[in-house]
């Protein structure tokens, strides 16, 4: 999809102020400041896709939280992903702009961008497992998509937010992204999302892959927090993986190794004035509008 067709459909979606349409040109400015790569190969960028591979939003008493997801590649699989949107800011007449990220390659990924007030520094690299009693990947690309729909519906998850309500996750059917022709030892894959009944943002990532190694083929997974409250998943009912915010390790600005990271960004006009840039900071976040240091 061309980036003037993704904005007729993103305004599509936005039928009320057209805050989707008139947001992915600032998206897209914000993702393209960073470079990435890999720790074992530190002087290959990875590729940055500038078309979104999602789009959601959220409908809540504060007003419409909006944004779009970005995907780097490295050797065709996903090796990262960064997420922007944005919510009203009403003080500034205005939106605040955040910054949302998960590491999804096995290495430790490499951050980097210039001027930069906040930073995503990983500290090691996204964990894949076996799927017990998954079979042998199929010889063919649409054969292994059939089984990879399978696998997925397998797992199951839910959240618990901060007045410990639980919200049962949606998968959504269609996965995020799929390589079906991936290097270096994984032959097929993809990323799935799931989302929460409040709205289409997604709070975990499925990763499933069939990798080669040894002569030897197998399906693996993976999973990813991708939201700031306690996440649980279950493959055929027996829980496999969970983030679970603890107000140490585990906070809403980052998990335990930082594979998830989120942080406010800056306020700006829906027509991309700059009114204020943001830090995060151990006591909060501190607001520099425009003009100061």
């Amino acid at each position: 999809m061309g980036f003037l067709s993704l904005m007729l459909v993103l305004a599509a979606a936005d039928p009320d102020d057209g805050t989707a349409k008139k947001m992915l040109p600032i998206y897209v400015k914000e993702i393209s400041e960073y470079s990435l790569t890999v720790e074992s190969a530190p002087k290959t960028k990875l590729e940055l896709k500038k078309e979104p591979i999602f789009q959601w939003s959220n409908p809540v008493e504060q007003g419409l939280h909006q944004g779009v997801i970005f995907l780097w590649l490295r050797d065709g699989r996903p090796a990262a992903l960064g997420g922007i949107w944005s919510h009203p800011a009403p003080r500034w007449k205005g939106r605040k702009v955040l910054h949302e990220f998960l590491a999804l390659d096995r290495d430790k990924l490499r951050v980097s961008r210039p001027n930069a007030l906040n930073e995503w520094k990983p500290q090691a690299g996204l964990e894949r497992k076996e799927i017990p009693d998954a079979g042998t990947p199929a010889a063919t690309a649409g054969a292994r998509l059939v089984q990879i729909r399978r696998l997925a519906q397998e797992f199951t998850g839910h959240s618990i937010d901060n007045e410990r309500q639980r919200w049962e996750l949606r998968l959504l059917p269609t996965p995020l992204y799929r390589y079906p022709e991936a290097k270096s030892g994984v032959i097929d894959g993809a990323l799935f999302a799931w989302t929460s009944s409040a709205g289409t943002d997604p709070e975990v990532l499925l990763l499933i892959e069939a990798r080669q190694e040894d002569g030897k083929t197998r399906w693996e997974y993976a999973c990813g927090r991708f939201g700031v409250i306690s996440m649980y998943v279950q493959h055929k009912g027996t829980e496999v993986w969970s983030s679970i915010l603890n107000g140490s390790s585990n906070v809403w600005t980052h998990d335990r190794l930082h594979l998830y990271r989120i942080y406010p960004e800056k306020i700006v006009t829906p027509e991309g004035k700059l009114l204020a840039r943001m830090r995060l900071t151990p006591s909060g976040e501190e607001v520099i509008p425009v003009g100061e240091k």
